[in-house]
């Protein structure tokens, strides 16, 4: 956050390019905006020491001779986070409002604080990022042997209806256009997973016979 309370106002005007203009109510509001925005910018420096104390977390559950190639998937968590961001504040943010202000179109005039705004714009950010660590924490759980890839395979119903819930959840607007936004990428990342997931298998059951 300190690193980032410098770059705050040009954060937050890259924020709030997508809705255009905000406004502020109270003389409190833009001091806790800078602050959110400046916890919003440590978190993606921060990121990477994130990826490694959650790394050091669950390393003990992996056998001896996988921790070090499993130790290379932390710039793959890094590039993952800052792809799901990318996604979030590129695509799904402008698609959100656009529909969200559609319906006051022509009958009420946008006055949107600035406050409710980063909160809005940074959940919806932070949480793409967060979401798109699937492909990771599966092929943490086929390595530790909780899942079975054949399993991730056949139950892929299950994991269709999980992703659509967990893309209502994420995404603020009520209609289905933004959460099949959302949806598609988590599937391709659920596939990706399951791969994985094979991939992982297939080399344990190699050094197993070795």
């Amino acid at each position: 956050m300190v690193l980032a309370w410098r770059a705050a106002p040009h954060l937050l005007q890259v924020l709030i390019r997508p809705v255009g203009q905000v406004v502020f109510l109270s003389p409190a509001e833009p001091f806790l905006v800078h602050l959110k925005v400046a916890f919003l910018g440590g978190l993606g420096i921060s990121f990477p020491l994130l990826a490694w104390e959650a790394w050091s977390f669950v390393r003990p559950a992996f056998p001896s001779g996988s921790r070090w190639p499993v130790l290379a998937l932390i710039p793959v968590s890094v590039g993952l986070f800052f792809a799901g961001a990318w996604f979030g504040w590129k695509l799904l943010l402008p698609a959100a409002l656009r529909i969200l202000l559609s319906f006051g179109a022509g009958v009420m005039t946008p006055m949107i604080t600035v406050g409710s705004y980063i909160s809005f714009a940074g959940w919806l950010i932070a949480g793409c990022g967060f979401i798109f660590q699937v492909p990771l924490i599966i092929l943490f759980l086929a390595a530790v042997r909780l899942v079975r890839p054949v399993t991730l395979l056949r139950q892929w119903r299950l994991a269709v209806v999980g992703i659509l819930i967990i893309s209502a959840v994420i995404t603020p607007t009520p209609d289905i256009c933004n959460q099949l936004l959302l949806a598609g990428p988590l599937a391709v990342l659920y596939l990706g997973s399951v791969l994985l997931a094979f991939v992982v298998s297939f080399f344990r059951k190699k050094e197993a016979k070795c």
